[in-house]
């Protein structure tokens, strides 16, 4: 085609030159999504704005996850999700999912033969439909789906070339870019989760590690000397951050967390940190925040006590431990759960990972087999402190808090008979009680012979739980007023 005359030419072009700077100069934006974990699958769900708010459409988000069917029946849209009934109405802030009435806080929109829902209406809708454990990271846009996720711990290994180790439970392969003084790991498709936003080293290598969530993805960021590498190893379980050359300033030389398995031609058992005062190491530095580190027993392929048919230890700790961190968060308490999740950990990794985010009070729980009510143990070890240089005995790591911990395994003890149940009160050199750098104690219920399933009852365990978190916040308070 030919232009006769260049004044149709420089009209058109007028035109559409606006339309075409727009879009080469504009950056596209990423597309928004809504990522979803599953013990089976990870999948993405396209997120989209609507009057305001994000959206997404139903069938995307039910669809890897069963068979759907979902269509007009005059006002409303009916639903059948792997044999459950569900309705929707266009324009409606609710819908009836299983014969309930479910708010979706936001209205219901219907274009195209598409239903959508609210994006933050996903955590009820499959909640209700599937009557599992979901957790929804609204603001990452991460939906957690049975308890599905991946934690991790941090290990600063200090030297004249410091190096961080990190551990997964699962394994992942992160997208790595590096940056002058920083490396960013990012997980699009790994459930990865963390209980710390930042933590901060003194260190001249690795200064800090931090962790945030973001258009359905995870990462990690460290910052540290400029040529920062990262390395997998142990099957993508392990990451080793380094620098890629040695570098010029010197660590000054700290303890470092016990290995999990002490090396066979050890003469003695692994060590733990002991307690530094500011005058001896020459450094200040603010006091950890206070929070109890909550420990489920057992996980993974230990199933633990199998209390009758269909119960198993395992599942009884971790359902009691989110009860526990509730009724702690209730009471101003903050609280983290060790295994939040279907994971095992052995007894040295449990010390390990309490002691070095310095929990400032550590609960043990488990379920014993048939007996009368509840079981509060302390560690029976010594009270006195057995020192070789910097370092504990691993073994006798409790020594410094032995008294604390009595006093606090006395008082729960007394809470809980407050409540109408039967307890006793007992000490034994229990691991990994006694590699714990802070206050700590055991908790463990028993059903009745007749009664397996009360120890799931919720019930049982929010009763359990209260008299512990109500002891537990009358210590902290009282610890806070001691010098």
């Amino acid at each position: 085609m030919r232009w006769n005359k260049p004044g149709k030419f420089r009209a058109a072009l007028a035109a559409v030159f606006p339309l075409l700077c727009a879009l080469l100069l504009s950056p596209a934006d990423p597309e928004r999504q809504l990522s979803v974990y599953t013990p089976q699958k990870t999948y993405a769900v396209e997120v989209q704005d609507r009057q305001g708010q994000l959206y997404i459409n139903i069938t995307d988000l039910l669809g890897p996850l069963g068979a759907v069917d979902i269509h007009r029946d005059g006002k409303d849209w009916k639903l059948r999700f792997n044999g459950v009934d569900g309705a929707f109405s266009e324009g409606s802030d609710s819908a009836r999912l299983r014969g309930k009435s479910v708010d979706l806080g936001g209205k219901t929109l219907v274009e195209t033969n598409h239903v959508l829902v609210p994006m933050g209406a996903s955590f009820a809708i499959i909640s209700a439909l599937l009557k599992a454990p979901v957790e929804l990271h609204q603001s990452g846009r991460r939906l957690f789906i049975e308890n599905t996720t991946t934690r991790f711990t941090a290990e600063l290994k200090k030297s004249d070339k410091s190096s961080l180790l990190l551990n997964f439970d699962h394994p992942v392969n992160p997208a790595i870019i590096q940056e002058d003084g920083k490396i960013r790991l990012t997980f699009k498709r790994e459930p990865v989760v963390s209980n710390i936003t930042n933590q901060p080293w003194d260190d001249k290598t690795i200064h800090s590690i931090s962790f945030s969530e973001d258009n359905g993805a995870a990462s990690l960021t460290v910052t540290g000397v400029s040529g920062l590498m990262a390395s997998l190893s142990g099957d993508g379980r392990n990451i080793i951050i380094e620098a890629a050359a040695p570098t010029t300033a010197a660590a000054q030389p700290v303890a470092s967390l016990p290995a999990a398995t002490p090396p066979a031609t050890s003469p003695l058992p692994p060590a733990a940190a002991a307690p530094q005062t500011p005058a001896e190491t020459g450094e200040t530095h603010a006091a950890p925040a206070f929070f109890v580190m909550i420990d489920p027993g057992h996980g993974g392929s230990d199933p633990g006590a199998r209390l009758g048919d269909k119960v198993l230890e395992k599942d009884v700790t971790l359902a009691l431990a989110r009860r526990l961190k509730a009724e702690l968060q209730e009471r101003g308490v903050a609280a983290r759960i060790l295994r939040d999740g279907d994971t095992g950990l052995t007894l040295d990794q449990r010390a390990e990972i309490t002691n070095g985010q310095h929990a400032a009070l550590y609960v043990a729980l488990h379920a014993g087999m048939p007996g009368p009510g509840v079981r509060v143990y302390c560690s029976g070890g010594t009270t006195t402190a057995v020192a070789s240089g910097k370092f504990l005995l691993w073994d006798n790591a409790q020594a410094n808090y032995l008294a604390r911990s009595q006093t606090l395994a006395k008082e729960v003890a007394g809470g809980l008979a407050k409540r109408n149940l039967r307890v006793s009160s007992l000490s034994t050199p229990l691991r990994p009680l006694n590699n714990i750098n802070a206050p700590a104690i055991a908790v463990e219920i028993a059903p009745g012979s007749d009664s397996v399933q009360d120890v799931m009852g919720q019930k049982f365990q929010t009763t359990v739980a209260s008299g512990i978190a109500s002891e537990i916040a009358q210590t902290r308070s009282r610890w806070e007023k001691q010098p």
